[in-house]
């Protein structure tokens, strides 16, 4: 069971989300700054940047563990400020999206990380 960290403002989309996770085989635990530590042995970020916290936590996430795979889950293209930061996700997902198109995008990750 895979550790996937969540961050996800909406509770209705959170809740969904670890499900879709947990009937993937993952162990959904949400980031937030007091689980931030959480992130240096964590299998995988799925994200949605334009949250509150969502680029700081981000950027913290990149810092604690440079090869945390990481996917954004937005209902738009991620911030180009993340960029800068030298932040590069393994894959996006737009909003709303399938059960299949998130186990592929967790797939193109698991890829990333190996290479």
């Amino acid at each position: 069971m895979a550790l996937t960290l969540i961050n996800e403002p909406n509770e209705v989309s959170r809740r969904l989300l670890a499900g879709m996770l947990t009937r993937l085989g993952h162990q959904p635990l949400l980031l937030t700054m007091p689980t931030l530590e959480r992130a240096l042995n964590a299998d995988l970020f799925i994200v949605e940047p334009k949250a509150s916290d969502g680029k700081m936590l981000t950027q913290a996430a990149h810092i604690a563990n440079p090869s945390l795979p990481m996917i954004c889950a937005s209902v738009s293209i991620p911030p180009w400020e993340l960029c800068e930061l030298g932040v590069v996700f393994a894959a996006s997902l737009i909003m709303p999206f399938t059960l299949g198109q998130l186990q592929a995008a967790i797939e193109l990750a698991s890829h990333a990380q190996a290479a």
